[in-house]
This record gives C-alpha cells, structure tokens and sequence, in this order.
C-alpha cells in the first residue's frame, strides 16, 4: 500500500512538473508573440517564435529568482536582431528587443540622427525597459530595477566597463554593418566629430576630477555601442524611490558603403 502511495505521488509530481515547464514555454512563447507583433522590426518565424529564434544564454539572480534569457535571429538574417526575455519569479515574461544600430531613434543616439530610409521605432530602449519591470512588478525601493538592468548590461550582453585607455578603440573603430548598402552612408569628417563628443561625453563622466573614477559607462563590443549610466549603483538616497533609467547611448563607428572590386 505504502509503495503505490509512493508511486502515486512520484507520478503526481512528474505531471505537475511536465504541466510547469510547459506553462514556462508558453509564456516565453507569449513574449516572444506578442514582441514580433509590436515591433514588425523583428524577423518572424513561420511556426513557434522560441523555435525560431535562438537561445544564446541564461542568466538567474537574486531570491526569489530573476531570470533573463538572450535571443538572436538566426545565422541566415542579415541584420541579426536580438531580444531579451525578463522573467519574474512567478514565471511571467516580457520581451525587451536589443535592435541593431539599424534602428538609430530606438537607442536614441547622442550626437547622432535616425537614418532617414529606415522606419522608425517610435520607441526606445529606456521606455521598453521601464515597460518591463513595471509590467513584472519588480521596479520596487530595493534596488531591483538597478541590479536587473546592471545583469543584463555584464552578464548577458558581456558589456565591459569603460577605461580611459580604450580611447583609441573607440574613436578609430570604422564598422560596416551587415546590411551597409541599404542605409545612408555617413561623411567621415561628421563621423569623425560625433566619435570625439562621444569620447569627450564619457571621458568627463568615468573620470570627473583627478583623483576619482566612476564605473558607470558599459562598452557593447560586439554591437558597437556604449551605455552611460548617471547613476549605476542604487544610492541611499534612493531607498524610498522606484527606480528611474537614466541613460546615454553613444554610436561607435560609421556606417560606410561597401566597395566592390
């Protein structure tokens, strides 16, 4: 009798467990939907969005558990798009898309103007963020919005942290994007004076006065962009606030025309 009861309650917990990872895939599935839908930006898969698109990594902090997970297009789109899917520790999810410097007005570039062929956003990366950790119930006056936004900055986007010494790379880093004969292609006189403000803009903010450095700028390598964050670490003063993005997106190289031999 004690047996079956215990193969009884293996069993039960088997189903449940099944019944959870599919409620899990479901709601990631939703996301997924549902940000391909509001932002035709995004390439679409013919069937299931999480089948379409690629899972690069998963990172989980904090108790109870936050979890983000990063997707790419597949290796066959030519201007590879990527999303962030945040999820709460009751399971529900929202996607936040990283576009690719294609889409200038999402990141709101400084020193810097949408290119004119490209359809707008008509949304940016700060307001979907906010979006998302409202909607989720974690931008709360303990500092949750902060260490979700700092995780997805190191951890799943491998940002690194701006030091002066990297002036060369970021100021000498022509890029032609994947898809350079579709855009506008930019004078290198004007890009070369946006790539020395954005210097300028983030020199004076990681290192404001002789003997003090502030970590608060994150270079996006791969994607050629860098973050600054007026206030990246959660201060005491804000204890008893929600939190508030602050941020300054700043373009690395220029967008030139491919030349065929």
């Amino acid at each position: 009798m004690r047996h079956a009861i215990k193969t009884y309650i293996s069993l039960l917990l088997l189903i449940l467990a099944a019944c959870n990872q599919q409620d899990d895939k479901s709601n990631l599935e939703k996301a997924l939907s549902n940000a391909t839908e509001k932002f035709p930006q995004l390439p679409k898969g013919k069937l299931n969005q999480t089948d379409f698109y690629k899972l690069v990594r998963t990172v989980s902090f904090g108790k109870p558990t936050i979890q983000l997970q990063f997707y790419t297009t597949p290796g066959t789109i030519k201007d590879a798009q990527q999303v962030v899917l945040l999820i709460n520790p009751e399971g529900d999810c929202y996607a936040i898309p990283l576009f690719s410097n294609t889409y200038r007005d999402y990141w709101n570039f400084e020193f810097d103007k949408p290119d004119p062929g490209v359809k707008k956003v008509n949304t940016t990366f700060e307001k979907e963020f906010m979006n998302a950790i409202d909607s989720l119930h974690l931008n709360d006056t303990i500092g949750t919005g902060s260490r979700i936004l700092v995780e997805l900055l190191t951890s799943v986007m491998h940002c690194k942290a701006v030091h002066e010494s990297d002036s060369t790379q970021l100021t000498e880093n022509v890029l032609l994007t994947a898809n350079a004969d579709e855009l506008q292609s930019e004078h290198m006189d004007s890009c070369d004076i946006r790539e020395c403000e954005n210097f300028e803009v983030i020199r004076k903010a990681i290192h404001p006065s002789e003997y003090f450095y502030n970590n608060c700028a994150f270079w996006d390598e791969s994607n050629n962009r860098v973050f600054l964050l007026n206030d990246p670490v959660f201060s005491k003063k804000d204890r008893k606030k929600k939190y508030k993005l602050s941020l300054k997106t700043f373009r690395l190289g220029c967008t030139v025309q491919p030349i065929y031999m």
